[in-house]
């Protein structure tokens, strides 16, 4: 199943909110990005489907948040370490019965929506 998200109000009123408190507004959707990637990332190693046998592919999981200095774009990255080769096997491969990244995305997509609609309101 493919996640979609919804636009209630258009895009263009968020970029409306960021020329009127510019860098304020950036830094409250980078604080929102950094607790929801750390939330993430702890679901994600709680909730893995596989069973483990070394607990490097678990605690290979992590988030991360990069924010472009120029600009206004926050990016939240969810994904299997760069050690762990297999990370990719795991999310494709078998129908995706081991995958755990896009179920734990989609399962905040919600939670990402309440908190930026809190930010903006």
């Amino acid at each position: 199943m493919a996640s979609q998200i919804y636009w209630v109000e258009p895009p263009a009123k968020l970029a409306e909110a960021l020329e009127q408190y510019g860098q304020k507004a950036v830094a409250a959707v980078t604080a929102v990005a950094e607790y929801l990637a750390g939330k993430m990332q702890g679901e994600a190693r709680q909730n893995a489907p596989w069973e483990d046998r070394t607990g490097n592919a678990r605690t290979g999981l992590f988030a991360t948040v990069e924010r472009e200095a120029a600009e206004t774009l926050v990016t939240i990255y969810l994904s299997h370490g760069h050690t762990i080769y297999y990370g990719r096997f795991l999310e494709l491969c078998n129908g995706g019965r081991y995958a755990i990244i896009q179920p734990t995305v989609e399962a905040n997509l919600p939670v990402l929506k309440r908190m930026l609609d809190e930010v903006f309101e």
